[in-house]
């Protein structure tokens, strides 16, 4: 017969694998001294056979085991120490992204546009961007005349229902500005989109977090990471409300002197910022009253004309230098870009078109970075197809 691991046996109660030898009882005590050694070599030399024979057993089965795990991957151990060890390796990767971000409520990432008519498909192709880089879902908010049609995913506030609602006007600069190119004789200080960004705690009451971006930027990098990352509740400047790229100069726009020929004291601001693009703490926005100060400034800014700019002055002014300083590569101006020895295009997470050239008219640099996201996708044009029938 044959024992579980396909050696043979005797049925004399002898246990080992055979062959195995056994002497009678009777004459035992008659052997002699070289019998006796034969008697041991031999049963060496047995045990000595009987192990390779079955080593040779167990070779067999675990090839076979081998070559049916090929087959069925769920008898393999090797496939499952290789799963043991990626498990491991995933959880404690994770502890220790939760270890590091434990303080940080990962609610989603709103990003907020506002724009006029004509820059529409700047706000269309910057979004185009947003969603081509990002790791999660990005909830967006649009501020204008209408809703983006080829968007509906975008949430969308009439522009006027905004401003009458949150008094928006009280923040505009009355003093006339215009750009180079005069675009259509615009007076840029009375463009409220560009205004809304002030309102952005009482237009999104429930968001935390938000990201301010304007119509003329291309973005590059994953966004979701950017604000994930930044404005945390770890006990460091926690009454920061911005993050922004700094800019290693005295705000600009500013008058040196009021009416009368009187010097303006010094706002005492050394590192200011572009407010093109930045992450703001809302709750924090919404503790500190910024908008009321920001409204207070804009208000006395009509008589004593402090800055001679929209948006950006009263912002910085307020701010002052308690923001935090996101890369450089967030904020990329491309009108300066290939004068800059520190930044390249091919470096940059936001390309920013600031100034009168702007790429929907045609206008500006490095125009190639700015088409591919003009160009309407072909998931939008299936599901115009699939709606106008």
């Amino acid at each position: 017969m044959t024992d579980e691991r396909g050696s043979k046996t005797v049925d004399d109660g002898c246990s080992r694998p055979t062959p195995c030898t056994r002497t009678s009882s009777t004459n035992s005590h008659d052997v002699s001294s070289s019998s006796a050694d034969s008697y041991h070599r031999l049963s060496v030399a047995h045990l000595l056979v009987a192990s390779v024979l079955f080593l040779g057993a167990l070779l067999a089965v675990n090839e076979h085991t081998h070559s049916y795990s090929r087959s069925d991957t769920a008898g393999s151990s090797d496939n499952a120490a290789t799963i043991r060890r990626r498990t491991t390796m995933r959880t404690n990767n994770l502890k220790r992204r939760m270890k590091k971000h434990a303080h940080r409520n990962d609610e989603p990432v709103h990003l907020l546009y506002s724009s006029d008519e004509r820059s529409l498909s700047g706000v269309e192709a910057s979004i185009r961007s947003v969603i081509a880089h990002a790791s999660e879902d990005v909830v967006f908010h649009f501020v204008g005349d209408r809703p983006l049609d080829r968007m509906p995913f975008v949430k969308f506030y009439n522009i006027a229902e905004v401003v009458d609602k949150y008094a928006v006007a009280d923040f505009v600069n009355t003093h006339h500005r215009h750009n180079g190119n005069d675009r259509e004789g615009i007076n840029l200080n009375q463009n409220l989109p560009n205004y809304v960004r002030f309102v952005m705690d009482d237009l999104l009451p429930d968001v935390k977090k938000a990201v301010w971006i304007d119509s003329d930027t291309i973005v590059k990098c994953d966004v979701v990471e950017l604000v994930r990352n930044v404005l945390l509740d770890d006990g460091n400047n926690d009454d920061y409300v911005l993050a922004a790229v700094p800019v290693f100069t005295p705000p600009t726009g500013l008058y040196e002197e009021d009416r009368n020929g009187d010097p303006f004291p010094d706002w005492g601001i050394e590192i200011s910022f572009n407010a093109g693009v930045y992450v703001v703490h809302l709750d924090r926005w919404r503790e500190q009253n910024v908008s009321d100060k920001i409204r207070d400034l804009a208000l006395r800014n009509r008589k004593y004309r402090y800055y001679q700019m929209g948006s950006q002055p009263p912002l910085v002014l307020t701010i002052g230098e308690k923001f935090e300083q996101l890369p450089l590569s967030w904020n990329v101006k491309m009108k300066t870009v290939d004068e800059r020895d520190d930044m390249s295009v091919e470096d940059a997470c936001v390309l920013h078109w600031s100034g009168p050239l702007k790429p929907w008219d045609g206008n500006g640099k490095h125009l190639e970075e700015w088409l591919p996201y003009h160009v309407k996708s072909v998931e939008e044009s299936s599901d115009e197809e699939e709606d106008e029938q």
